[in-house]
């Protein structure tokens, strides 16, 4: 092979690193043309390398930004393909016999669509604040690690029709029809996966309405959401939700370890659990039926704090549930809800979604899927070094991306051509992003591994430069 046939070589090799992760993430897209797939992953690559919401920071060259324009701008380029190619990819990576799938919504508050009336308005309906509403579901392995988005909604919100009460709007009037949209389509895209895990959705008290209890008497896979409505139970008594949980008898006691939050002591709370099957009730009069589920309860019964209240969940769920063990598997489940939460804040924090200029809503849709994606690639990396420290960093991060941090913070490696830990790597990349150890207040979090990759990206280009160079 003679030299200029090493340099081409080396430069494929070096494409073909730079567009790894992107183009697992979306490689599988179909978008009418092969040439638009690969705009696709390299776009998304670039925007996992410098995760920024605003295109002109992650693309700096004029013909890169030029391209990254009109690809979200292509009215060929539909949400839906783009996308689905990501929800099939999540869950091929599961390789347990259940993958949880937490489902949440946000909104996005778009300073740049304050009087853009192709925008909606944020929070309340006289809400000053204009942007979009996002319902978003990832799948997440057995030991909360996120695998990747497997669904997602975006609308723009308008002002509800007075006159009418929401109880009696049709499904497709109300915002919770996105709720099963979501699920709908994670559910599809997990069959054509192939994947043998089963899904198990995780919804909280904003799912708990009655199509998507019926849904989950007519799905193949779990679904577990949160409580809302004290309804009328047919059994094990005529009576209501409550009340016929909390007159079962304790299944049993575990401990829990409650972390600070805003309004909350770090503690080992004493829970105690109950759980029955149960016939409930969905509507009133000629309209109503009943489904057959089960409901959990767990509730704090050691002495709280000052001024707080017991941590308590009462849970329903279409998986079986007879023993202690069941039920705390209920309750771990949806204990993994709150890691949608975090992939939103990843998602407004980190990557910075809500700084786009883009002007048209699909435009948005397109690039803010491609962050998303990114996001939960940040909350992987955070969970993975947590989750399985000793596992190789190869297990998320790219070749060229390990060589780089090799060379900054450990030559010697390098030049053996060494693979460090995951845990080693984040940390690596978190030191990047400003994490001081002990004193940033516990392991490394997205905010710091999201920096650190954006001083890492141009370390991984000088060397991939060098390396096409043929030196």
């Amino acid at each position: 092979m003679n030299e200029t046939e090493l340099r081409c070589a080396a430069k494929r090799t070096q494409k073909a690193d730079c567009v790894a992760w992107g183009a697992k993430e979306f490689g599988g897209a179909i978008l009418g043309d092969a040439r638009r797939t690969e705009r696709l992953t390299e776009m998304a690559a670039a925007a996992s390398a410098n995760p920024h919401g605003a295109i002109t920071a992650v693309f700096t060259g004029s013909a890169e930004r030029e391209g990254a324009y009109r690809f979200v701008e292509n009215d060929a380029v539909l949400l839906d393909d783009v996308g689905h190619a990501a929800h099939v990819a999540c869950f091929r990576r599961g390789e347990s016999s259940v993958v949880f799938v937490p489902v949440d919504g946000s909104s996005l508050s778009l300073p740049a669509a304050k009087d853009n009336p192709r925008f909606g308005p944020v929070g309340t309906d006289d809400s000053t604040t204009r942007g979009v509403e996002v319902m978003s579901a990832i799948a997440l392995d057995e030991d909360g690690t996120p695998l990747g988005v497997c669904g997602q909604r975006y609308w723009v919100r308008k002002k509800a029709s007075k006159g009418r009460k929401a109880s009696r709007r049709r499904l497709e009037e109300k915002e919770t029809r996105h709720w099963l949209d979501v699920l709908e389509q994670a559910l599809e895209s997990h069959k054509e996966s192939g994947s043998s895990a089963v899904p198990w959705f995780q919804l909280d008290r904003g799912g708990d309405f009655r199509e998507a209890l019926l849904w989950a008497c007519a799905v193949p896979a779990y679904l577990t959401v949160r409580a809302a409505q004290d309804r009328r139970v047919m059994s094990p008594d005529d009576t209501k939700l409550w009340d016929a949980v909390e007159s079962c008898p304790v299944l049993g006691e575990y401990e829990l370890t409650v972390p600070k939050g805003p309004r909350r002591t770090a503690r080992n709370a004493q829970m105690e659990v109950r759980a029955t099957p149960v016939v409930l009730v969905l509507g009133e009069g000629k309209e109503s039926v009943q489904v057959e589920l089960y409901a959990v309860h767990t509730k704090e019964v050691s002495p709280t704090p000052g001024g707080e209240e017991p941590v308590e969940w009462l849970l329903l769920t279409n998986r079986e549930v007879r023993t202690l063990d069941e039920a705390r598997r209920v309750i771990y489940g949806y204990s993994l809800r709150w890691r949608i939460e975090e992939v939103h804040k990843t998602w407004k924090s980190t990557c910075n979604i809500e700084v786009s200029a883009l002007e048209e809503p699909a435009h948005l849709y397109i690039w803010a899927t491609m962050l998303f994606a990114v996001a939960v690639r940040i909350e992987r990396l955070k969970r993975l070094a947590r989750a399985t420290p000793a596992s190789p960093a190869t297990v998320e991060l790219r070749d060229d991306e390990i060589r780089a941090l090799l060379a900054l913070r450990d030559p010697k490696a390098y030049a053996r051509h060494n693979v460090p830990t995951i845990a080693k790597a984040v940390l690596w990349i978190a030191e990047l992003g400003g994490y001081i150890g002990k004193s940033s207040g516990g392991p490394p979090g997205a905010i710091t591994i999201g920096r650190g990759l954006k001083k890492l990206a141009p370390v991984v280009q000088a060397l991939n430069n060098v390396s096409q160079s043929g030196k």
